[in-house]
């Protein structure tokens, strides 16, 4: 009877101990979810902080220079760098996390591994755009001058634009993103009086400001960066002839002998090659009497739709990826081994209250 009880009395205690040493392994990985969680929004807060008032506002204005651009360009890129640096100290606190599933870990792992890559394609694409529009210096975005040839902007300069816009639509679908395509408007024929002239070397007609500001002012934002992605750049002086060419072709080409001005394919064209030329280095607009305003402000207008609307896109880039982390964060399991069983349970993590 007193061995019975003894051997019952002993049970008795490693279940106890058993089941103490169950909830100590559950509350630690509860404490790393925590952790886990709280790295998560600080993420949120960072890339918030860093960017946030580069996001969604007017980035230039009359009168800026050109490096005004580069600067915005290196604010976006130096918010990004920031928010992977911190995903990178999240990956630490994951590999850290106490009694959870390895399966699960790694997922989630692997999720924040892919966004960081993303985020190195963002950020080299915007240095590289940062320096090109540094190189451009104090030159006013809108720079022209009345009853003198347009100059062509620096054809290297306007591909590495190109190149680096691309870049930057790259990631983002490969997010997930979702590029619009947009309206790119109707054809603008070249002519001795039209919108065109003020990016010809011939020089601008009476007129042709307030018609370059309506173009402007009319374009599609969507619709003018995917010209730019889509468009070529060339210093040959004779493409311009004829009315369907590409925002790329406008910006670095000028034709001394015509003076009928550019003719763009669409509208979305004539105001991206605007962009590009104002953004870049060498690239100066014509501009009749008087209308030296109306071209400046052409110009600032331009630039600030595709500085927009590119911000849009790598904010949603980012929000897509930070969104995936998310997901794979509420995957995370509980995991329990002992000799008899192994335990495996989903518990909500901090990152989805």
């Amino acid at each position: 009877m007193l061995y019975c009880l003894f051997l019952l009395l002993s049970w008795g205690s490693g279940s106890t101990n058993a089941e103490k040493l169950t909830a100590e392994s559950k509350n630690t990985f509860l404490d790393s979810l925590v952790k886990i969680g709280h790295g998560f929004y600080e993420i949120f807060g960072i890339f918030g902080n860093a960017i946030g008032d580069a996001f969604g506002l007017i980035a230039v204005k009359s009168g800026d220079k050109r490096s005004k651009v580069g600067e915005h360009f290196k604010t976006i890129g130096d918010g990004l760098s920031t928010t992977k640096n911190k995903l990178n100290e999240l990956s630490n606190k994951i590999s850290e996390a106490k009694n959870a599933n390895s399966s699960t870990i790694e997922a989630v792992k692997g999720t924040v591994n892919s966004a960081s890559d993303v985020f190195e394609q963002l950020i080299a694409a915007l240095i590289k755009l940062a320096d090109t529009a540094k190189e451009a210096g104090n030159t006013d975005i809108g720079n022209n001058a009345n009853n003198v040839a347009a100059v062509a902007a620096d054809e290297n300069s306007v591909k590495t634009i190109i190149k680096n816009v691309k870049e930057i639509i790259k990631a983002s679908e490969k997010s997930g993103v979702k590029i619009n395509v947009g309206d790119a408007g109707g054809q603008v024929a070249g002519g001795a009086a039209t919108a065109g002239t003020a990016l010809a070397k011939f020089g601008a007609a009476a007129g042709s400001g307030p018609k370059l500001v309506d173009e402007v002012t009319k374009a599609d934002p969507w619709a003018m960066i995917n010209k730019i992605k889509d468009s070529k750049a060339t210093t040959n002086t004779a493409v311009l002839a004829g009315n369907n060419k590409d925002a790329g072709t406008l910006a670095t080409s000028t034709n001394a002998n015509d003076a009928n001005g550019a003719g763009a394919a669409t509208n979305a064209d004539l105001a991206a090659a605007v962009a590009l030329k104002a953004m870049t280095k060498d690239g100066k607009f014509s501009a009749a009497n008087d209308e030296a305003g109306a071209v400046k402000a052409a110009a600032v207008s331009a630039v600030n739709k595709v500085l927009g609307i590119r911000d849009v896109i790598i904010r949603k880039t980012v929000e897509s990826n930070l969104d995936k982390i998310r997901e794979a964060v509420k995957g995370i399991q509980y995991s329990e081994t002992t000799t008899e069983s192994t335990e495996a349970s989903t518990i909500q993590p901090a990152a989805d209250k």
